[in-house]
């Protein structure tokens, strides 16, 4: 019995070869489509999964208030929370803390390379996280100063000889950074896995901070630059554990030597630091936006139901030309049951056939997907069984079982309740061929088109938007350089680099010169409980800060407002010395004041006055996700200060080798490396333009085959008034009132449709905006254009069946009347 059922509906696939290539190439596309993001967002949620204590792994988060304001919410606290916690609170069964360095230096042979990132861990990091040690000198590691843990690819890098006997290289020794005692490997651990949100390639011991930074690496309540993990028993609840922190903060927290704020501690659960992430400060980790994340995954299931509808709608009107065959099965005995089981057997039989295609689809297209949308290519590991994960699989199996069910039901039923009395009469064909069913399915699947191309189209919109907003500086053909950090700071640094910005301003493609501690696009430091001079019992203040030269503002492009920017004499090495600074206009409404008010005015900042010699206009230092913010300047230099370069257009290449050269003679030993500004700015936005391009195909994929169910359902509905359509045109019907005949119903659905979609994707797209500080207005004529786009591509699909009617020889169609 099943093999004739499987015959059966073989044979009824290849009769209707066009149908058939329709429901089969739908049904590939949306499933292939859905595998492709279940991957994808498989990946997202598996961060740090791979811990075995990841359930119970949280990381403390640290907020300021003042006068009830958030003023900064971050993941940096200090040095003492992880250690004191353990102390105090029973519910936290280990703890390990982190300092994070951009990058540190490696000396290697006769290489100086920087490695980043490079994370400073203390001796419980491995009993909190499970990365692989392969090797390891001790159970203890990580305990002493200058000990380090080595990634296996860069122990390969360093010490290729020992290449898998990583046993050999404990007790080697590297020099790293400025440190002039050599660090001891202790540890080589496998690669950090990419689903991490902690990303290293180094880990040196955390105490080699306390020894060379100073005793408040390790004890202090004021230095706010370390991240702290902790593990809580089995069966703490972390929500109640949290509710203790304020008393913690209220016992520990001394807030006037630190912000004058309060300070609130929250814990964030390490599996949902990478998705909800995005507004924490400080963030050392790789993280991803859990809104667009859940987004695909909504997106993928309306792709994937808008193919089975096309199964449903198609499959309902061809039950007409398949109506004599339920009644001849009725008359040979065949039962209700034995019909239903039938009609599944078809419905599995194309379902299974397209999710093999859709297979075939997928792992074809991984490589294309993750180089073309900027994915992460592991995030397309499925066929790499490791990533097979029990939810994945599952997932797979629903889609199956949920296609088959979901795509067979109705044509099954609709089928298999025929009566003989109706198929003669021909009642079973005008009930079919006015299913309200089937017309809502249309509506829904355009109501989903029409939502996501009004989407694309204002995604694409705010993109393009930010792209060409006038940042307030100019980031075009700026160079940054390295900071010299091998060169130690000291009386003579000042002018070394001076010299070195001299003699790079000789060359003829170099226009300008400066050292800054951020470039635009970097987060800057914050400065707190500033005050305006004399007012020792008035209000304090928070700015964020800029340390920089007096070459700054010439290179970025920038003009005071009013006052003037630094000169050279504003600079010294002694730091009494220093009492100017530059603010820009939000700093000086912030302190009260017009840009005219706050010139000579003083500020009380790190225990002395400092005078207000100019202010700047408002520029972005950061992305149009976030608002400007009051920025104050200081006249300082540093080693760990980056050198920007503006260079003439066109001129970079050939003034690279001159750049190296002359860095490299005024701070010998120190390794060169570059970067475009507008590169590294832009990057700020690959979020975005990576959440674009994904909704941009896939809403051209959902578009496709939403039309070709609607090409497949007009040539069935027009196959049904062939001999009406020849009639019209025997009695003199014109070919465009028959396009128009056969295709205002379907366009009042598209209508109905638009008018369905409208609302929804205004909310939906109103509450995504929100993301940015600043954005583009959803005008009106946007949606419109959507349903006008909706509509004529409706029309155009329906035209093309209708206009081969319409065009026919009515003859033919009536020689059988």
């Amino acid at each position: 019995m099943l093999t004739n059922f499987l015959k059966v509906a073989f044979r009824n696939l290849w009769r209707n070869k066009i149908q058939s290539l329709i429901l089969i190439g739908g049904l590939t596309a949306g499933m292939a489509t859905c595998i492709l993001l279940l991957q994808y967002i498989s990946f997202e949620l598996s961060f740090d999964q791979f811990h075995s204590q990841n359930d119970r792994i949280f990381r403390v988060v640290n907020e300021r208030f003042q006068q009830g304001k958030s003023v900064q919410k971050g993941t940096i606290t200090y040095p003492t929370i992880g250690p004191t916690l353990k102390e105090e609170y029973p519910e936290v069964k280990a703890y390990t803390r982190l300092a994070y360095s951009n990058d540190l230096l490696m000396n290697f042979g006769d290489k100086i390379e920087p490695v980043s990132p490079g994370i400073y861990a203390d001796q419980y990091f491995f009993k909190v996280f499970d990365f692989d040690l392969l090797a390891s000198e001790s159970n203890v590691i990580l305990e002493e100063p200058n000990q380090i843990v080595l990634t296996k690819s860069l122990a390969d890098r360093y010490f290729p000889k020992y290449k898998d006997n990583y046993q050999a290289i404990m007790g080697e020794e590297l020099m790293v950074d400025r440190y002039e005692d050599p660090f001891r490997v202790v540890g080589v651990c496998q690669d950090v896995p990419t689903n991490s949100i902690l990303q290293f390639d180094i880990l040196a011991s955390y105490s080699t901070t306390i020894r060379y930074w100073g005793e408040g690496a390790g004890n202090s309540w004021t230095w706010s630059d370390f991240y702290h993990y902790l593990v809580l028993e089995d069966g703490v609840d972390p929500q109640a554990f949290e509710r203790k922190l304020e008393d913690f903060s209220d016992r520990h927290f001394r807030g006037t030597e630190v912000s004058g704020s309060k300070e609130v501690f929250t814990l964030q659960a390490l599996s949902d630091a990478h998705l909800y992430s995005n507004e924490l400060e400080y963030e050392i980790g790789q993280v991803a936006n859990g809104r667009a994340v859940w987004s695909l995954l909504i997106i993928a299931f309306f792709i994937l139901i808008i193919a089975w509808i096309n199964y449903v709608n198609l499959s309902s009107v061809r039950a007409i030309e398949r109506s004599r065959e339920v009644g001849v099965r009725k008359v040979v005995g065949a039962t209700r049951f034995q019909l239903m089981r039938q009609f599944f057997m078809e419905a599995t039989l194309v379902n299974v056939l397209s999710l093999g295609s859709a297979l075939v689809v997928v792992q074809l297209l991984a490589p294309w997907f993750a180089q073309n949308f900027d994915i992460e290519a592991s995030a397309f590991s499925f066929f790499q069984g490791h990533h097979l994960n029990i939810y994945l699989l599952l997932a797979l199996l629903a889609l199956i079982g949920g296609g088959i069910l979901l795509s067979g039901a109705y044509p099954a039923w609709l089928l298999s309740s025929t009566r003989i009395s109706a198929v003669l009469k021909g009642v079973f064909s005008k009930k079919v061929g006015s299913g309200n069913l089937r017309k809502a399915l249309v509506i829904f699947q355009f109501t989903v088109s029409i939502a996501l191309i009004t989407a694309t189209w204002l995604v694409s919109r705010q993109i393009a938007y930010m792209n060409k907003q006038d940042l307030g500086l100019n980031i075009d053909e700026i160079l940054t350089v390295n900071p010299p950090e091998l060169s130690g700071f000291d009386s003579t640094f000042i002018d070394r680099m001076n010299t070195l910005k001299t003699e790079l301003n000789r060359h003829p493609s170099i226009a300008m010169a400066a050292t800054s501690s951020r470039a635009p696009g970097d987060r800057m430091g914050r400065i707190f409980q500033i005050r305006k001079a004399g007012e020792e019992e008035g209000q304090t203040y928070t700015s964020n800060f800029l340390n920089v030269d007096y070459n700054y503002a010439t290179t970025y492009g920038l003009e005071p407002l009013e006052g003037r920017f630094f000169r050279k004499e504003d600079h010294s090495y002694d730091f009494q010395n220093l009492d100017k600074v530059v603010v820009n206009e939000e700093a000086a409404k912030m302190f009260g004041f017009s840009a005219n008010e706050a010139l000579g005015k003083q500020l009380f900042m790190g225990g002395k006055n400092w005078e207000i010699i100019g202010v700047m206009p408002n520029f972005h230092q950061l992305s149009l996700h976030h608002v400007i913010e009051p920025i104050i300047f200081f006249p300082f230099y540093d080693n760990s200060h980056l050198i920007s370069l503006r260079i003439e257009a066109g001129k970079i290449e050939e003034s690279l080798a001159y750049i190296e050269s002359t860095y490299k003679g005024t701070f010998p030993g120190n390794t060169f490396y570059y970067e475009f500004l507008d590169e590294r700015f832009a990057q700020l936005y690959a979020a975005d333009r990576r959440f674009g391009n994904i909704l941009s195909f896939f809403t051209i994929l959902t578009i496709l085959i939403a039309c070709m169910g609607l090409f497949g359902l007009a040539s069935y509905m027009t196959f049904l008034r062939t001999k009406e359509i020849g009639i019209r045109k025997v009695l003199g019907a014109s070919t465009w009132s028959i396009v128009q005949l056969l295709s205002k119903d379907f366009l009042r659905m598209v209508l109905l449709a638009f008018v369905v979609a409208v609302p929804i994707s205004y909310l939906v797209m109103k509450e995504w905006l929100q993301n940015f500080a600043y954005r583009v207005e959803m005008p009106w004529w946007l949606f419109l254009m959507a349903g006008i786009f909706a509509i004529l591509i409706a029309f155009a699909t329906v035209s093309f069946q209708s206009l081969k009617v319409a065009w026919s020889n009515p003859a033919n169609s009536l020689r059988n009347e």
